[in-house]
């Protein structure tokens, strides 16, 4: 049987639609997650080669336009920390491209470097729980690999525009020790952060009702495989040209040799993150659901002619190949299917291609 993300909901709830992060600067998908029908979402994937340690931002907003529901999917955050750096760096200065910080506990860096960057100018601001979230892992269907450390979650309170909100922020904990050998003996650099990061928030009131659709929406993320083994070769790029730099005598050599380590260590926390999902993408999919307000005779012609009624933006309706997931059309009569949901047509093309839903009540 065909799968479909929008089809998971009883009679009566609401529609599931799907989103593609786009990675512009090389044309593919990075990764799908799904929202309400009657939400809007927005997404980015920025690169800064300059950035040696991590190169990549990849954010996503997702948002109730007739409420003050809001799900962030917000860029991972890494740390290094190094013994004897110390006495040359304060905490939160730039190291590479990534903050020089000392390990604590996810909550507190949660608390208290997480919070204050995304909220940091709102009005009453205040952290009202949190702590270890042992289950987290288990909410979202994956399994943590090997330099997962801890995940945690911490609930803010804040005013904006007048009205009271709460938020719940999330992060999954990693940290790999980073040895190198050198003429001192061996120093150790420790690379720690949150390989994944998101909240969610809504006015006061009005955040456990929407729990339910919070943690749907979370699940559902999910990363291209084919984007996972881009970002590893732009990652060895970086690397590459880091360790020439070296050879070049463009940095001091010992400092370099670490950094170069650093870099294939951070490679390997995200690669492996990318890979927790990709598991959980296989071990779970969204159930068809064929109900609807229409006749069982309705769905049985359909099945029988091997074609489901899907919502055309052009057309009101339209009947396309059951035996695929997703189908697009440019409203000139014209359609692309694909059991792929990285799949886009509008990549590399100068028409304009819009996903279409089935038909539901």
């Amino acid at each position: 049987m065909n799968h479909h993300p929008t089809s998971d909901s009883p009679p009566g709830e609401r529609q599931f639609t799907l989103h593609q992060v786009i990675d512009r600067q090389h044309g593919v998908v990075a990764s799908v997650f799904e929202h309400p029908a009657e939400w809007q979402a927005r997404s980015d994937v920025l690169w800064n080669f300059q950035n040696y340690n991590f190169p990549l931002t990849a954010f996503a907003q997702i948002y109730n336009p007739a409420g003050t529901e809001v799900i962030e999917f917000l860029p991972a955050e890494q740390y290094v920390w190094l013994n004897e750096g110390a006495g040359f760096y304060v905490p939160g200065q730039d190291y590479y491209g990534t903050p020089f910080l000392m390990p604590m506990p996810a909550a507190d860096a949660l608390a208290q470097w997480v919070v204050p960057k995304y909220r940091g100018n709102r009005q009453g601001l205040r952290v009202v729980g949190g702590g270890p979230a042992p289950q987290l892992a288990q909410k979202l269907d994956i399994t943590e690999g090997a330099g997962m450390t801890e995940d945690a979650s911490v609930r803010v309170e804040y005013t904006e525009h007048g009205r009271p909100y709460e938020e719940e922020f999330y992060g999954m904990k990693f940290s790999q020790d980073v040895p190198y050998y050198g003429p001192q003996g061996m120093t150790v650099q420790i690379n720690w952060g949150f390989a994944r990061l998101w909240s969610f928030r809504a006015e006061k009131g009005a955040f456990d009702a929407a729990q339910e659709t919070f943690w749907r929406v979370a699940r559902s993320a999910k990363v291209n495989p084919r984007w996972g083994q881009i970002y590893a070769q732009v990652m060895q790029q970086i690397k590459t040209t880091f360790d020439q730099q070296m050879e070049a005598g463009y940095a001091n050599i010992q400092a370099a040799a670490q950094m170069s380590k650093a870099i294939s260590a951070n490679n390997d926390a995200m690669l492996a993150s990318f890979e927790q999902q990709r598991l959980a993408a296989r071990q779970s999919s969204v159930a068809r659901d064929d109900a609807s307000d229409r006749s069982s005779s309705d769905g049985f012609d359909e099945y029988i002619r091997g074609v489901e009624t899907v919502n055309d933006p052009y057309h009101g309706t339209s009947q396309q190949d059951y035996n695929y997931q997703y189908h697009w059309t440019n409203g000139s009569g014209e359609y692309r299917h694909s059991n792929d949901p990285f799949f886009n047509p509008n990549i590399g093309s100068n028409q304009n291609w819009t996903i279409m839903t089935p038909k539901k009540s």
